[in-house]
């Protein structure tokens, strides 16, 4: 059976992922990759911009569009509060010129796509090589928000399921979290998981605690905290870095209990791996799997960090033969 020529889409809060993939129609491979290209979003006034401009910058005619996108679909829109502008479907089928648009989660294109990965892909963070059972796996990210999915076995197929996991409110453990949750919630009222939890949140997290000890915040951006705990000029970066990690192991744990994903547990983003160097083990292992009771069953998921790459170009163009 000839292969679908299309263009697929891995859209997040801050950049966007463009490619002419080849597909194919039976799903019996993964797609493969010809022609990549990224924007960044903040650059254009709209999705329908970035993908005109690909089209202007490497032409082709797609006979499918395929789009992971940052948000929920609403009707006729996505709703998201990270992306630069808003996504409506009407600009983005005149830009596709009638052939079919398949429209996917971001989230729940990167999860699709980990169907393809071997079982030696990624990092173990905690937890056994492999899970003993055969159950959901839950695909977490914290990027420019924090994007959650999950997959879960059907038969001899799998069924994702896309969330909006990072939306939830954010439940502290400890005295640090506690009085970070205070903080933000004195600002914002309702504090989101992903307010922590991303990019932006490694922010807040540096300058909630900068406030609470009462000490001068240096660092003004995700990227300054991150290399400021790295290279240890900066306790208070290091500070942070380490409430982001713990959080992070905490809200993984609960997302496992909460979704049944004992088949596993999935890193990605972009963020992780600048901040590998910073990772404590043990004290991951020990918040994640530290919920009472449930301890012995947490410490049989294995939690692993995985490249995001193109995946999510992947998973967005695995929609077109899944239908």
């Amino acid at each position: 059976m000839p292969q679908l020529h299309a263009l697929a889409a891995d859209v997040g809060g801050t950049n966007a992922r463009l490619a002419w993939v080849e597909v194919d129609p039976r799903g019996l491979s993964a797609p493969k990759v010809l022609q990549s290209h990224s924007y960044r979003c903040a650059d254009f006034e709209g999705l329908e911009h970035i993908l005109t401009r690909f089209l202007a910058d490497f032409p082709g005619h797609p006979q499918a569009v395929a789009l992971g996108c940052a948000g929920l679909r609403h009707g006729r829109e996505i709703l998201n509060g990270n992306l630069p502008w808003r996504l409506h479907l009407d600009p983005l089928e005149a830009v596709a010129g009638g052939v079919p648009i398949y429209l996917s989660n971001d989230f729940e294109a990167l999860a699709r796509a980990t169907r393809w990965l071997p079982a030696s892909a990624g990092q173990r963070l905690c937890g056994p090589e492999a899970s003993p059972r055969a159950a959901p796996v839950i695909v977490l990210g914290p990027g420019t928000g924090l994007g959650a999915a999950l997959r879960v076995p059907h038969g001899a197929q799998e069924i994702v399921v896309p969330t909006e996991g990072g939306q939830s409110g954010f439940a502290p453990a400890t005295d640090d979290e506690a009085a970070l949750l205070d903080l933000l919630r004195a600002q914002t009222g309702h504090v989101c998981t992903e307010a922590l939890l991303s990019g932006p949140g490694l922010l807040r997290i540096y300058r909630g605690l900068a406030q609470i000890k009462g000490q001068p915040a240096r660092a003004d951006t995700p990227e300054t905290v991150g290399r400021a705990a790295l290279d240890g000029s900066d306790p208070l970066a290091e500070a942070a870095v380490a409430v982001f990690w713990g959080a992070l192991a905490s809200v993984s744990g609960n997302a496992v209990l909460g979704a049944g994903a004992y088949g596993g547990v999935l890193l990605a983003g972009g963020i992780l791996p600048r901040l590998m160097a910073c990772f404590d083990g043990a004290e991951f292992a020990r918040r994640f799997t530290g919920k009472g009771a449930m301890q012995p069953v947490l410490a049989q998921v294995p939690v692993k960090l995985i490249e995001h790459g193109q995946l999510g170009i992947l998973g967005a163009a695995m929609a077109i033969a899944e239908g």
